[in-house]
C-alpha cells in the first residue's frame, strides 16, 4: 500500500483562491478592454456626426437647400406657370426638363419679396467660411407631370473655407 501525504485543507484553498484570483483579474482586464472599445468607438461617432452635421460648410449647403426648394414651390413655379398658355405648357416644360430653368442664385434667395430670407445670410458669411452670392446658385428641371413638387435641383456651389 501506498502512503499519500495528506496536505492540509487550508494549503488546498489557498492554491485555488489563488487560482480564482487570477482567473477573476483577467476577466475584469477584458471587460475594461472592450469598454474602452466601446467607449473609444462611440466617441469617433460623435466627432464624426459632428463634423459632418455640424459643420459650417453643410448648415450653409442645408439652408441653401432649404430656401432654393421654397423659392421654387411657392414663388418662382407659380409666377412661371402664369406666363404658360396651355396649349404650350406640356412642350415648353418638356424642353426645360432637359435645359433647367433659369438658375437662381444665392442673392435672389436672399432677397426676393423684399428680403424675406435675409436672415439666412448669416449662414453664408461667417469667419472662417463665406460663399459668392453671385455665383453660388440653384437650376431647377421640372419633371412629368410637371406639378408645383415635380422638380430636380442642380447646386452650384462656389464657397471658401479659410
Amino acid at each position: 500500500m501506498r502512503k499519500t501525504k495528506r496536505v492540509p485543507k487550508s494549503a488546498i484553498s489557498a492554491k485555488m483562491n489563488s487560482r480564482v484570483k487570477k482567473r477573476g483579474s483577467s476577466v475584469m482586464a477584458r471587460k475594461i478592454v472592450i469598454a474602452g472599445i466601446v467607449i473609444s468607438s462611440v466617441m469617433v461617432i460623435l466627432s464624426v456626426v459632428v463634423a459632418v452635421f455640424f459643420n459650417d460648410e453643410m448648415i450653409a449647403h442645408r439652408k441653401f437647400e432649404k430656401i432654393a426648394k421654397e423659392y421654387y414651390e411657392n414663388y418662382y413655379y407659380p409666377k412661371f406657370i402664369e406666363t404658360l398658355s396651355p396649349e404650350v405648357y406640356e412642350q415648353r416644360m418638356e424642353i426645360y426638363s432637359k435645359t433647367g430653368l433659369q438658375p437662381a442664385t444665392l442673392r435672389q434667395l436672399l432677397l426676393y419679396q423684399n428680403g424675406k430670407n435675409s436672415a439666412y445670410k448669416k449662414y453664408f458669411e461667417k469667419e472662417h467660411f463665406s460663399c459668392d452670392k453671385n455665383e453660388t446658385s440653384a437650376r431647377f428641371y421640372p419633371v412629368a407631370p410637371y406639378g408645383t413638387k415635380d422638380y430636380t435641383v442642380e447646386f452650384k456651389y462656389t464657397c471658401q473655407t479659410e
